[in-house]
């Protein structure tokens, strides 16, 4: 089942298009608001003042209208059938949307506008108030003087009209230089996203045995974490791969020694004159085989300790309680060879590691000091607490390792020049594996009194003490 994969260049142009409308239809809404409110004040203003200009130029004529013909001011005929909202020099057509109307108290109407109806246009009540009349809204201005009550009125349109035309005057140029800067953030995303194709067909146009470093022309700093992480993984599988590829070719190497050994002496005890012969050419046989079942044994450690992709199991361990563990099976094959092994314990905390790991690292470090010791002689192992870490000791008192051999020991299928001790050369090079994956630190050095040798491993040690 593949995995779902999207574009990021569309989720960006299209968040930003999604935010764009958010914003600036907040904005729309708010500027829109904020013009009906300012067309209100002023409007209605100018209704006040209109009221008040009609009750000092008209009221006081109006002693002139009768119930049957009330004085009513005409507008142009060319407004009667406006064509547009552009002024003219006849005057402007919004005027057919204002209007006026002068009552007496409780009597007839006195005087209007042509764009009055016959009705009143509100309750005669001072002060500011909406009615509905047929289809318009009317915002009106009552004005009370002496008997007479002029009322002005306007169409609630009109406010509507400037609101909208305010809010379009604001939005459209948004909505213009937003489309603009969207189309201008997504040239300047394609632009940009280049390096990441490059990566990608740079990846897909590999050879699949190609462990090359990857490195692009320009790397932009968001991808650069990307190329130096995919780098690096290279890097270890390119090690990894030969690590295993040296390995491959020792183990051969190393097993056919012993195999053709084992076919040499099987044929002398084929061709054996005497019982004698036969019987020492199947003990020097049953000896090779005893060699290549402990070479295949160390094989079969180092590669399944050496192998990253194994799940681990690291959890809180004792150093001492793996010390007693590990001594216990190997004491009696040590007092067989006339060696005695101690253990001494000098304060300890947990160390984090995995418990089959480090009792395969003291193991090989007994049989390693136990090999290379005299066969009278002492194995001790000593752990301690210091400031740094849990220090973990295995010494022996044999002939100490030349200085110039020191840095060679743990490497695999090494062997010191001039010894006749079995082994494959691989106890050491398990021991460096596992204090690697321990991310510990291992040293060979010689003992103070010249007499033998001590490896030393250094653990750091668990935030909090755990008690033996």
């Amino acid at each position: 089942m593949s995995e779902k994969t999207y574009s990021i260049r569309r989720r960006l142009v299209g968040g930003t298009l999604i935010l764009m409308i958010v914003i600036f239809g907040g904005i729309s809404i708010a500027a829109r608001e904020l013009a009906i409110h300012e067309s209100k004040e002023l409007f209605s203003a100018r209704l006040a003042t209109s009221a008040r200009v009609l009750e000092a130029l008209v009221a006081r004529q109006l002693e002139k209208a009768s119930v049957a013909n009330p004085i009513i001011i005409a507008l142009p005929k060319q407004l009667e059938e406006p064509q547009g909202d552009a002024p003219e020099e006849f005057g402007h057509p919004y005027e057919t949307k204002i209007a006026f109307q002068v009552w007496r108290d409780g009597g007839p109407l006195l005087a209007k506008s042509a764009s009055a109806p016959d009705i009143p246009l509100g309750t005669l009540k001072a002060g500011f108030g909406t009615n509905k009349i047929d289809d318009d809204l009317w915002q009106l201005f009552a004005l009370r003087s002496g008997d007479v009550w002029i009322i002005t009125a306007e169409k609630d349109e009109v406010r509507q009209e400037m609101a909208n035309g305010i809010g379009l005057s604001i939005l459209l140029p948004l909505v213009l230089g937003g489309l603009l800067m969207l189309i201008a953030v997504n040239v300047v995303l394609t632009i940009n996203m280049r390096s990441l194709r490059e990566l990608a067909d740079r990846i897909g146009k590999r050879e699949p045995e190609s462990l090359a470093l990857i490195h692009l022309d320009r790397t932009p700093d968001e991808l650069a974490p990307i190329v130096t992480e995919l780098n690096s993984l290279l890097t270890r599988v390119k090690a990894t791969f030969e690590r295993e590829q040296r390995f491959i070719n020792a183990a051969a190497h190393e097993i056919r020694t012993p195999i053709a050994a084992l076919q040499l002496h099987v044929e002398n005890a084929q061709r054996a004159n005497t019982a004698e012969e036969r019987e020492k050419s199947l003990n020097d046989a049953m000896q090779g085989v005893r060699r290549t079942a402990k070479l295949a044994e160390q094989l079969l450690v180092l590669s399944r300790i050496a192998a990253k992709g194994a799940k681990e199991n690291f959890q809180p361990v004792l150093l001492s309680q793996v010390s007693c563990e590990v001594i216990a099976v190997h004491e009696p094959l040590l007092t067989r060879r006339g060696q005695v092994i101690g253990l001494d314990v000098d304060g300890e905390v947990a160390v984090w590691g995995e418990p089959y790991k480090l009792q395969r690292l003291l193991q090989n470090l007994i049989e390693n000091a136990s090999q290379y010791g005299k066969k009278d002689g002492e194995i001790q192992v000593d752990i301690r607490q210091s400031p740094e870490g849990m220090v973990w000791s295995i010494s022996n008192d044999g002939p100490p390792i030349p200085d110039e051999e020191m840095k060679n020991i743990f490497m695999p299928y090494y062997r010191i020049l001039g010894t006749d001790a079995p082994g494959s050369g691989l106890g050491l090079a398990i021991v460096n594996e596992i204090v690697e994956q321990h991310h510990a630190h291992i040293e060979m050095r010689r003992k103070a009194d010249g007499q033998g040798n001590v490896a030393t491993v250094m653990f750091k040690c668990m935030s909090a003490p755990t008690a033996a």
